[in-house]
């Protein structure tokens, strides 16, 4: 009786031993699937017109502090509304000028950073910077002038978003400085955003059929 009882326990515990290796082994290539996942990546196309207005602030070094708003009646997504601040650099001889939310590039390094924030009603957004150049005609006071969005991150349903909106601007100025500057931008471009997709439950499901293979048919 002892001796069966011995025989039956080391059978047993070897039988343990060699399907928890078998269980550990599945539900590591379990893991190592959802671990490996691909990150999915989905592209939206931007076309959108603003009628923008814009005052500005006079700084150093000839360097103006610029507060734009703006609203549109055809933006995806909802998307109406764009506000922000940038820096700009003109030439009154040339009436060539240059915008840019990065202040440093003006040699401003104390100023705050600018940003542009595209939004609506809702939680999305894409925020970014500009980049901008121009030209004023002096006789008439328009302001033609094409530059980038680069959208660096979003919300709501955007978050992680990146990518580049390229634009076209026509402004009208005023000599007048409580006047504020008004124009319509045409903004297009594509923009980007990446998620983790969920592990697919028939990997769970395969994995756990093959531990429960080895547990009827268990290797001697």
């Amino acid at each position: 009786m002892s001796f069966q009882y011995n025989f039956f326990k080391a059978n047993l515990l070897s039988f343990l031993s060699k399907t928890a290796s078998i269980s550990s082994i599945s539900i590591a290539s379990i893991d190592l699937g959802v671990g490996n996942s691909v990150l999915a990546q989905t592209s939206f196309q931007f076309d959108a017109t603003y009628n923008i207005t814009a005052t500005s602030n006079e700084l150093d070094k000839g360097v103006s502090k610029v507060l734009l708003t703006g609203s549109s009646e055809n933006a995806p997504f909802g998307l109406t509304q764009i506000s922000g601040v940038t820096y700009s650099l003109g030439d009154l001889l040339t009436g060539n000028f240059q915008a840019n939310t990065d202040p440093t590039v003006f040699g401003l390094l104390d100023a705050p950073m600018g940003e542009i924030t595209f939004f609506g009603s809702g939680d999305n957004k894409l925020i970014g910077s500009d980049e901008i150049t121009g030209t004023i005609n002096l006789e008439t006071l328009i302001a033609t002038s094409t530059g980038i969005f680069t959208i660096t991150r979003g919300e709501g349903q955007f978050i992680g978003a990146n990518g580049v909106l390229s634009f076209n601007e026509v402004d009208q100025l005023s000599l007048d400085p409580n006047i504020p500057l008004t124009g319509v931008a045409t903004v297009s471009g594509t923009f980007e955003i990446q998620s983790v997709p969920e592990p697919h439950p028939s990997i769970t499901l395969i994995g756990l059929g093959v531990i429960g293979s080895m547990l009827l048919f268990p290797k001697k």
